[in-house]
């Protein structure tokens, strides 16, 4: 019986050129997390292109779902990582789109009309009724943004 078959890289740069200078950099810095130069090359690969494999093949539903989680996980870890080490400030976009919405809760759907076809009237007197009784649902943060927002330090 042969060996398995193996799939093979071979990546070559000028030491000089900025991919030369990444490889050497990866290669001679050790990391805390205990893999060498291989497994840090495949470990990056997996981070940014796993989850498009794991489509490619054939994966749907939780198991390309918790992928997907960990990718990003992974992804946002090295986005907060390069945040703090070059010194940019946090996106203010990327904040506001994870705070904790407010919905208002329509209990009946008598006298509910679709905003475009509102005048501007209407859409005054049903925002002034809306100030005075409307309910609001308290939103369970999943716990995939809790993770990411520890992970990133927004822990607010």
């Amino acid at each position: 019986m042969g060996e398995p078959k193996q799939k093979v890289i071979s990546i070559k740069r000028p030491n000089e050129s900025i991919d030369g200078k990444t490889i050497n950099y990866l290669q001679s810095h050790p990391f805390e997390i205990g893999m060498d130069f291989p497994e840090l090359v495949m470990f990056t690969l997996k981070v940014y292109w796993l989850p498009l494999v794991m489509l490619s093949l054939g994966v749907r539903d939780e198991q390309l779902r918790q992928t997907g989680i960990w990718a990003i996980g992974q992804l946002e870890a090295q986005i907060s990582s390069i945040r703090r080490i070059c010194g940019i400030e946090q996106d203010p976009v990327a904040i506001t789109s994870l705070l904790k919405p407010q919905i208002s809760i329509t209990t009946s759907s008598e006298n509910v009309p679709v905003l475009g076809n509102m005048s501007q009237e209407q859409f005054n007197s049903r925002e002034h009724q809306d100030d005075e009784d409307d309910e609001w649902m308290e939103m369970e943060v999943p716990e995939e943004v809790k993770q990411a927002n520890q992970m990133l330090g927004w822990n607010g």
